[in-house]
């Protein structure tokens, strides 16, 4: 445990939520796969502030270059913003054994047990659209407090900044400006509150520098012009479209959204853009959308989150059945990914993942509608799940590499798609119906909302 203490430590902030700690290997592998926000915000020791993600990894957004501070030795004390939020500070000696990273408390017998049990419940972590390295860091904290509640209290080796959660707007996401850290190091910070998708609160440093300016004479405002809504009439690619039954619900439920991507599509056939640029951007789009909805889709009923893993499942398989290319893209990257990408619009070859976009919109129908509220897994519900797994050959190995990504990033695609269907099949047979309900709402969540 003392060279694990010795690793630099990060943590993200997303969506009103932190996220982490992340070794650095988990955090290159995050960053390599694109799967930063500009609105994120990121910290580990030595940084005395969160930060944007455009001004640690200016690479990855073709920002400047902010150099950030050194990391220091993490046994000295840290200066460290304080930000009122519910989330308690995260336990980094849980933490290490959820990852898979403590594995030679393996050696120790009365402990093996409850090794096993950690793997399982951070294995939900992988099954992910959307995202397969960040659902490790989404979930590693929500499943090690639940450890500690129920076996020790816990203990702080690392406190990261906390971040206050704000309330998720309906409106479209937009994409923040990067944010720069040149500000005067001591003024005074002011709260952080990380929002939604849809918008990014200033940085302190931006927010303190602006506050000091004297606000500009307010413009004339311009002459009223009368925008002309977009019409999608004729469209070829709204006809196509409709052909699916995905599409002909998303169009019923959210016209406005529809008819206005629908003509930015049809914006870019115009310029002849290729195919598979219309295809990405129309997947972009359903991405962000379900992202906008993700809890909503959550409060369904048990058996609309059913037909949703149901649909998870067949559609994996049949992309497994095309190739293992597709798989395994459609698990690290989503419906963005090239293979899947092609199938956003292919009223045939697409009728699998199609499916398994109605069973989400379905979900957020109902879910806004009538909402239930969902109780959480409990361990005797893992104690089931460990059990089915074990019926398909899993031993405490494989739990142990599938919730761990530096080890999972070992093992071949082909493998790692069998796991990710292996972990949904398990769920489902789980006879308990209280159980597998459970169960299912809790590994549902990255699937909806990543």
């Amino acid at each position: 445990m003392s060279e694990q203490n010795n690793e630099t430590q990060w943590y993200i902030a997303r969506d009103g939520k932190q996220h982490g700690p992340l070794t650095d290997v988990e955090m290159r592998t995050f960053v390599a796969h694109n799967y930063l926000r500009q609105t994120d915000l990121i910290w580990r020791p030595g940084m005395a502030e969160w930060l944007p993600a455009p001004t640690v990894f200016p690479a990855v957004f073709g920002s400047e270059p902010v150099e950030a501070p050194a990391a220091e030795p993490l046994h000295q004390a840290e200066p460290e913003p304080s930000y009122p939020h519910p989330m308690a500070a995260p336990n980094y000696s849980d933490a290490a054994i959820a990852s898979g990273h403590d594995l030679d408390v393996m050696a120790e017998p009365p402990a093996q047990r409850g090794v096993f049990k950690r793997a399982a419940m951070a294995a939900v972590a992988v099954s992910i659209i959307g995202g397969g390295a960040f659902a490790v860091a989404m979930f590693r904290e929500p499943i090690t407090q639940y450890l500690s509640a129920e076996t020790a209290p816990q203990t702080v080796d690392i406190s990261a900044p906390v971040v206050a959660e704000a309330p998720v707007s309906a409106e479209p996401p937009v994409v923040a400006a990067p944010q720069t850290a040149d500000a005067p190091s001591e003024a005074a910070a002011p709260e952080v509150v990380v929002g939604a998708p849809v918008e990014t609160a200033p940085s302190p440093t931006v927010e303190t520098q602006t506050a000091n300016l004297a606000a500009p004479a307010a413009p004339e405002p311009p002459a009223q012009s009368v925008a002309v809504a977009p019409s999608i009439d004729g469209s070829q690619i709204d006809a196509k479209l409709q052909k699916i039954p995905a599409w002909a619900l998303i169009k019923k439920d959210y016209p406005d959204w529809y008819v206005g991507h629908i003509a930015a599509a049809e914006k870019l056939s115009a310029e002849q853009k290729p195919d598979n640029e219309i295809s990405l951007h129309l997947a972009q789009g359903l991405v962000a959308l379900r992202r906008q909805n993700a809890e909503k889709a959550l409060a369904a009923s048990p058996d609309k989150l059913r037909r949703i893993a149901t649909a998870f499942l067949d559609n994996l398989k049949a992309l497994r059945s095309q190739s293992v290319t597709a798989c395994y893209g459609f698990i690290s990257k989503g419906e963005t990914s090239p293979a899947v990408v092609q199938l956003v619009a292919a009223p045939d070859a697409g009728a699998p993942l199609h499916k398994q976009i109605a069973a989400v919109f379905e979900a957020i129908s109902e879910g806004t509608k009538s909402p239930i509220k969902h109780d959480a897994a409990v361990k005797t519900d893992y104690d089931l799940l460990i059990k089915e797994l074990g019926k398909l050959g899993w031993k405490e190995e494989d739990l142990q590499v599938f919730s761990n990504p530096a080890l999972l990033a070992k093992r071949e695609p082909d493998r790692v798609c069998k796991m990710v269907q292996e972990w949904f099949v398990a769920h489902l047979a789980v006879q308990d119906t209280g159980a597998r309900d459970r169960l299912l709402y809790e590994t549902l969540k990255p699937v909806v909302s990543g």
